[in-house]
């Protein structure tokens, strides 16, 4: 886990590097086939990953049947997933024409139908050392990876200049390699039977089919808005839409921290429930909702500083677009806390893809008409409203199961004081500021930032003070 933070933190910094040997375009390329890869893995390998996860429960105690199962699984998704490309290449003229805003075959797309091949048993194996709950193998591969990619990157793109064909050339070779250390790693460690087991797979299968919808929902509308915006737009908008989205993704890593440790908590106190337990769900919500709001408040005011001063002038622009994006995510907080009622309640938690399924195919549907009018911004207001449509579906249900206590109203007030504040911070920034850097100003939002700090502290200066006397004195007991 930390490490994975780090990496991302690393990558995020690397930043400065990457924009300045790669135009607007060359990012949006690399960003449209990312979302290729993921997309088109979770089709060509059947959402066979969250397979790994369940069958190994089962069969980690049967090492024959496991290695028959590894093998089974890894051969079968390199069967699709090659002759998938063989498809793909063969009508590389639809191919190149709807999934690719019409770049170049060769080398982009030839490239990116390659590492499809490869990224399908990166992820399988990325899937079998987590399963296997193998942290620190999983996260000394990580990073040797990592700087790997970095290494072929840095020779690819600032050596030989090679751009964005640079970028996903050094993606693929290092898919390549992963895919052979996977498969030293199983041969050594006597985890895989090159076999193809059809009773294993067919369990395997009725596993997986069915949930391919809840795994690729989010994906295929990012996906799909990226095609959008290079229809009506150019790659290059697609280079600022991802820009942008990079600092949606820090509100992402926040929040899903945040849940991995609330998640837990809030099971064991629904495991005993009573009007002092829900009390106290309310107030930690409350208070997690705050220093949620708080760290989005720091993206939505800084983004500004970090691209206008890092970052190439081509993607100035791009951080006009990062406060809606935050926004997006303070809607986001609603969902975290009502879908874990969900993921609680076995028989509720069956309904959660009802949430997200529907929520996307609004989004698409809406993402398509306007960002033909609002371009990028069309994008965001979409995933603005499916937000909404996939929070009151997630309330809804929840609703119907158990009232844990949170407050609803509470908490949208909590996100409209991260707003106001987020107004008021931002409000010299797009009168005056867009494209320059002020110092005063700067200092004006440090100010806005820390009013918000205040105000928190003293609202809940109770509690604040309880944590510090617990802090001071962990045994309860008197000071001398």
């Amino acid at each position: 886990m930390v490490c994975g933070v780090l990496i991302r933190g690393f990558s995020f910094f690397l930043l400065p590097l990457y924009t300045s040997y790669l135009t607007t375009v060359d990012y949006g390329i690399t960003s449209l086939v990312s979302s290729f890869l993921i997309t088109g893995s979770f089709l060509v390998a059947a959402s066979l990953y969250s397979a790994i996860f369940r069958f190994y429960v089962d069969l980690k105690h049967d090492t024959v049947r496991l290695s028959r199962f590894y093998g089974t699984i890894i051969l079968f998704v390199l069967m699709m997933s090659i002759i998938a490309s063989v498809v793909m290449i063969l009508g590389k003229e639809i191919v190149g024409h709807y999934f690719f805003a019409n770049i170049d075959f060769f080398p982009t797309i030839f490239i990116s139908i390659l590492s499809l091949v490869f990224y399908c048993q990166y992820t399988i194996y990325e899937n079998i050392l987590k399963s296997q709950q193998q942290a620190g193998k999983y996260a000394i591969i990580t990073l040797i990876f990592f700087i790997l990619t970095l290494v072929l990157n840095i020779l690819f793109v600032v050596h030989f200049k090679l751009g964005a064909n640079g970028v996903l050339l050094a993606n693929l070779i290092t898919y390549v390699v992963y895919f052979f250390v996977m498969l030293v790693d199983l041969w050594k460690s006597s985890m895989i039977m090159w076999c193809l087991d059809k009773s294993l797979l067919k369990e395997a299968l009725l596993y997986s089919i069915p949930i391919i919808p809840h795994n690729l929902s989010t994906h295929i509308t990012v996906f799909l808005s990226k095609l959008f915006i290079g229809d009506i737009g150019n790659l290059g908008e697609v280079g600022l839409f991802a820009i942008a989205s990079q600092f949606g993704g820090i509100a992402d890593i926040v929040q899903g921290y945040v849940n991995s440790a609330y998640g837990p908590w809030l099971y064991e106190q629904m495991s005993m429930l009573n009007d002092s337990v829900r009390n106290n769900i309310a107030k930690i919500s409350e208070i997690l909702t705050y220093v949620i709001g708080f760290f989005l408040l720091g993206i939505a005011l800084f983004s500004h500083d970090y691209i206008i001063l890092l970052l190439d002038k081509g993607y100035a622009s791009s951080w006009k677009y990062i406060p809606l994006i935050v926004s997006v995510f303070l809607i986001k907080i609603l969902y975290y806390f009502y879908v874990e009622i969900l993921f609680y309640h076995k028989k509720a938690s069956r309904l959660i893809f009802v949430a997200t399924l529907s929520s996307s195919l609004v989004n698409v549907a809406i993402s398509y008409y306007l960002i033909g009018i609002l371009g990028i911004t069309g994008s965001i207001v979409a995933d603005f409203i499916s937000m909404l449509i996939r929070v009151g579906i997630v309330i809804a249900i929840s609703k119907r199961f158990e009232d844990i206590g949170l407050k609803l109203s509470k908490l949208i007030y909590i996100i409209m004081v991260v707003v106001v504040f987020m107004g008021i911070g931002l409000y010299f920034t797009y009168l005056n500021y867009q494209f320059t850097f002020s110092y005063i100003e700067f200092v004006y939002r440090v100010v806005v930032m820390f009013t918000y700090l205040g105000f928190v502290l003293y609202k809940f200066r109770a509690e604040f003070k309880q944590f510090l006397n617990q802090r001071k004195n962990p045994l309860g007991g008197k000071n001398e």
